[in-house]
């Protein structure tokens, strides 16, 4: 299994419009720094599966025809941005898109839907296959319904994790029992005196690492705050939790 990131911002990336600070100037010259919405590309071999779909100019990187399903993990409009113009392409079978069921989330997608296949929703601790690639969905914590993935092959195991603030207890129970070698976890801000009602801070991003226990944890839906707290801070992380960037690929 491969994946490889395609943004791992937060919804208003980097660099922030209008900010000054000292990362966002920086990314502005540095096109090594920016962010874009967190999405990635996950290939097993067999097939080629989208996570979330945020980036306004997904479907450039993404030939329709290499394309066999998309998971979202939720409506947001920073997960599902790339998922408009990409619907009116042109291709010979739709491309399934599996996520909760949100009746409520981007309508238009839904009742314009092109080349996609909303039809079939998923609920947390379900379990569907997509060719040699097991997918069981975890409950998160977020603002509107939202999904983790948890993806396995024959010899991979891996978790992503955006958006949440924290974990339900039976997702934690969930993940200490599936053991996933590599976790991409929604750390999306610097250390906040109270817990952010959506998004992990870069404690309770830890304390998450710490409880699950996987071989690595990388740390994406980044802020631009938190890249400015983690220049400051260079050694705050442990040796197996790193911060992903865009078009890092992970092989496992």
């Amino acid at each position: 299994m491969q994946l490889a990131f395609l943004g791992t911002g937060n919804c208003a990336g980097i660099p922030v419009y209008g900010c000054d600070c000292q990362v966002c100037s920086d990314s502005r010259n540095n096109p090594e720094l920016k962010r874009g919405s967190l999405c990635a590309r996950i290939n097993t071999g067999g097939q080629t599966i989208l996570i979330d779909a945020g980036i306004p100019y997904l479907g450039e990187i993404c030939p329709a025809d290499q394309i066999d399903a998309i998971l979202l993990s939720h409506y947001h409009i920073d997960h599902v941005m790339g998922l408009f113009p990409m619907r009116w392409g042109v291709r010979d079978e739709q491309i399934a898109v599996l996520g909760p069921d949100d009746p409520d989330g981007c309508a238009d997608l839904h009742k314009h839907n092109g080349i996609f296949d909303f039809s079939r929703t998923l609920q947390p601790f379900e379990t569907v296959r997509i060719a040699d690639l097991e997918v069981t969905t975890v409950a998160l914590n977020h603002s509107r319904p939202s999904l983790g993935f948890c993806l396995s092959t024959a010899d991979a195991r891996l978790a992503w994790l955006a958006d949440t603030s924290g974990l339900p207890t039976e997702t934690v129970q969930f993940l200490q029992s599936f053991q996933p070698e590599i976790i991409i976890l929604d750390c999306t801000f610097p250390p906040l005196e109270q817990a952010h009602q959506s998004h992990n801070d870069i404690n309770a991003a830890l304390a998450i690492h710490e409880n699950v226990g996987p071989y690595q944890t990388y740390l994406a839906h980044i802020d631009h705050t938190l890249d400015l707290w983690l220049r400051k801070n260079p050694d705050a992380l442990p040796e197996n939790v790193h911060v992903a960037r865009d078009f890092m690929t992970l092989s496992l």
